[in-house]
């Protein structure tokens, strides 16, 4: 596919760049997403717009049925055209759809952001206690969890099974995307989770770059600095806490560790 180069013009009504964040499930990505939408001019909107029950889960689904490229791409110029903020997981879409939702943001000015996480092991360990608990978010972590550590609800065993084969999965759709990052000569910038909010100080110097490459700008650096302080250490859903209650978490967790030894990590860090 072609992809135009973005003339800077078009967004003269703007201080800053539109963002595509390219993530995956359970990488702190709703939490990130929430604090740049906060800071930035351009429109907020639903969370993975794309999946199937939310805002555009129309225009995916109709792409699901048909692979009409064209419609796809006519779908996504109307959909982004106002340029709201996206924050997309990738894994649940085919390629050929990511394809074109890179060249039509691309081409609407559009600067991407790839979140990831460097431990994949506990990433899709968190991605199996939300199957397993119904808790996908801190508000239902918060009501869930309680009851949990308390022995009043006991978990089934993780399915092991279906975590190995979403691993692979994910794997593949990384060096999907890398390549069709590489084919559009675009360089995204590149954060992981642990880095962002393992070290709240270098979590906030993370945050800085990550403003800059967006031009974003921090017009009231004392609602900024509250605004941060609650995403870097009172958001997220902390579900470690509750992997003693899992009967099988450990053997899971060494089982994905085993399978991930020899995999490289496909991005490399901003």
């Amino acid at each position: 596919m072609m992809y135009k180069k973005h003339n800077r013009r078009a967004q003269e009504l703007f201080l800053s760049y539109p963002y595509v964040i390219w993530t995956m499930r359970r990488t702190g990505g709703t939490t990130l997403a929430s604090l740049l939408s906060t800071l930035s001019e351009h429109t907020g909107i639903q969370h993975e717009p794309f999946n199937t029950e939310r805002i555009y889960g129309h225009i995916s689904g109709a792409f699901a049925q048909t692979g009409d490229i064209a419609q796809l791409r006519a779908d996504l110029h109307a959909s982004l055209g106002k340029t709201p903020l996206v924050k997309h997981c990738h894994e649940l879409m085919s390629p050929a759809f990511n394809e074109v939702l890179l060249e039509v943001s691309t081409a609407l000015g559009y600067r991407h952001i790839i979140l990831d996480r460097h431990s994949e092991a506990d990433r899709i360990i968190s991605l199996e206690l939300a199957y397993l608990t119904g808790a996908w978010g801190s508000d239902a972590a918060q009501k869930i969890y309680p009851a949990i550590e308390a022995g009043e609800i006991v978990l089934d065993p993780l399915n092991i099974q279906r975590a190995v084969q979403h691993t692979r999965q994910c794997m593949t759709r990384r060096q999907e995307l890398a390549k069709m990052m590489d084919a559009a000569g675009l360089s995204p910038f590149v954060v992981y989770f642990e880095d962002v909010y393992s070290d709240p100080k270098a979590g906030r110097l993370l945050i800085k770059r990550l403003l800059a490459f967006l031009e974003i700008q921090i017009n009231d650096p004392v609602a900024y600095d509250k605004l941060v302080d609650d995403a870097l250490l009172r958001r997220g859903q902390k579900s470690a806490r509750i992997l003693q209650a899992v009967p099988n978490a450990a053997v899971a967790k060494q089982e994905l560790e085993a399978m991930l030894r020899t995999q490289a990590p496909v991005f490399r860090a901003s």
